[in-house]
């Protein structure tokens, strides 16, 4: 299994491939292609770094496709405000440019379960699996909190500060996880301190604020689908996950005792259950 530090130097050079929602950073891993394909988008407000624990156990078993979303890590901003279909849109894109054929399995985290949930509604034959983690699916957009708003507008002018770095990690990770940072806690700051202000808070504003609901249309997710959510996520309550999970035709429920961002939380746990999911394709 290798380190932060090498994963990061095997993940390198990145690529920019421009799409609909502006150009994009991927990182391919053509090795291990005899094994799944494996597409990775991550949370609002993170880059590929939340993925280090899933990454470092498939890397050289499969192939791995791993984007930073628009505004995000190494990726530039999105031209204008952008639809989750865009973003699916967007990953078909990807894959064309890198002569990917065969169906894939999409793993996505919060804003990277919405596109994948829209990437597998609109591209059934490309879709193998999904993986869906701590995805807010509802959008309740008249019941908007405050705390949502301040969050698009701390995106925009306060990201570099501590204050609002931490108050982002709490509302994502357990206490447990901040207190014993690392690696991928400190990536996570890393990142907000280095992005572009304008270009976060447009993503912000898109995924969190003016998102189009994926609820209702779960049922339309034929592929075999993984939900996973987290026990102790104060913004999705688990069991409202729950009811939207039991409309997939072909879904799995499962929950961790984990914040928003599961993949971080409990890496192991979340990656052995994406695995046994993946063996029982």
């Amino acid at each position: 299994m290798k380190s932060g530090s090498e994963l990061d130097a095997a993940l390198s050079p990145v690529r920019h491939i421009d799409t609909t929602v502006g150009s994009l950073a991927v990182r391919d891993s053509t090795a291990g292609e005899s094994g799944e394909t494996i597409v990775l988008w991550p949370s609002i407000l993170a880059d590929h770094h939340i993925y280090q624990g899933p990454i470092a156990s498939w890397w050289g078993k499969h192939r791995l496709v791993i984007i930073d979303g628009p505004g995000h890590g190494d990726s530039g901003p999105a031209p204008t405000p952008f639809t989750m279909k865009q973003c699916g849109e967007a990953v078909a894109e990807i894959l064309c440019q890198l002569d990917i054929s065969t169906p894939v399995i999409f793993i996505g985290c919060s804003w990277g379960g919405l596109v994948a949930g829209e990437f597998a509604i609109d591209q059934p034959s490309r879709t193998k699996a999904v993986v869906m983690m701590n995805t807010p699916v509802h959008n309740d957009q008249h019941g908007l909190k405050l705390g949502d708003r301040f969050v698009v507008w701390g995106a925009r002018w306060l990201h570099k500060t501590r204050v609002y770095q931490e108050g982002v990690a709490r509302s994502f990770f357990l206490p447990d996880t901040c207190q014993r940072g690392g690696p991928v806690i400190e990536a996570f700051y890393r990142h907000l301190g280095n992005a572009d202000g304008a270009a976060l808070a447009l993503s912000v504003r898109s995924v969190m604020l003016e998102r189009e609901p994926l609820a209702q249309r779960m049922p339309k997710i034929k592929s075999p689908t993984l939900f996973i959510a987290g026990r102790f996520d104060a913004m999705y309550p688990t069991e409202t996950l729950r009811n939207a999970a039991l409309s997939l035709p072909n879904g799995q429920f499962e929950v961790l005792d984990t914040s928003h961002i599961s993949v971080v939380d409990e890496s192991e746990k979340t990656t052995q259950l994406i695995n046994e999911f993946i063996t029982k394709l």
